[in-house]
């Protein structure tokens, strides 16, 4: 008995259920999702970066629309490390900060991997950019934590220093009173 066929309804009733379902995970996790061809031509943003952005999907898709974006401290290196990963198929990762719709800037990790087809070729690349802005705040509260503690501890080095050379005089002065 052979396998039953699908009807080419019930194909596109299914293709379009997993569009669905795929646009509904896309717009549920937290992250900013975004696609690109082969060549880094972005074709897909979820809702979330929309959201954050305040760019229509017609204003995102295209080249560079990303870097536009980033705060401009970070559009090289971002240039260079998305690049390189065009050019090898590596696995992109960044730390970068994107400009929010009201025109502050947040601190995402940038990630993307590519998806290849069966002769190996890059296909698309797969992105995601995770808002680590809390993480870079508290990074940044614990060095100027520890900048403090390195003060104090640099202080408090000369304080001893300095009693310990009162102390010793002390002492020079007490044996020099004995011995007379």
């Amino acid at each position: 008995m052979s396998a039953p066929t699908h009807s080419a309804p019930h194909e596109a009733l299914l293709r379009q259920q997993g569009e669905e379902q795929f646009h509904f995970l896309a717009d549920f996790i937290p992250q900013l999702v975004w696609f690109t061809d082969a060549t880094g031509y972005h074709t897909f943003f979820n809702q979330r970066w929309v959201d954050f952005t305040g760019y229509t999907l017609a204003d995102s898709v295209g080249p560079n629309m990303w870097n536009n974006l980033l705060h401009p401290d970070d559009q090289d290196r971002a240039r260079r490390v998305w690049g390189h990963s065009l050019a090898t198929g590596e696995f992109y990762e960044i730390e970068y900060r994107f400009k929010a719709r009201d025109g502050s800037y947040r601190w995402f990790l940038g990630q993307a991997r590519p998806q290849h087809d069966e002769q190996g070729r890059i296909r698309q690349w797969f992105g995601t950019c995770t808002d680590i802005q809390e993480q870079k705040a508290t990074e940044l509260q614990l060095r100027q934590r520890e900048q403090d503690l390195e003060r104090a501890y640099a202080d408090l080095e000369v304080k001893v220093t300095f009693r310990t050379l009162g102390l010793e005089q002390e002492v020079r002065e007490l044996r020099q009173r004995l011995g007379e």
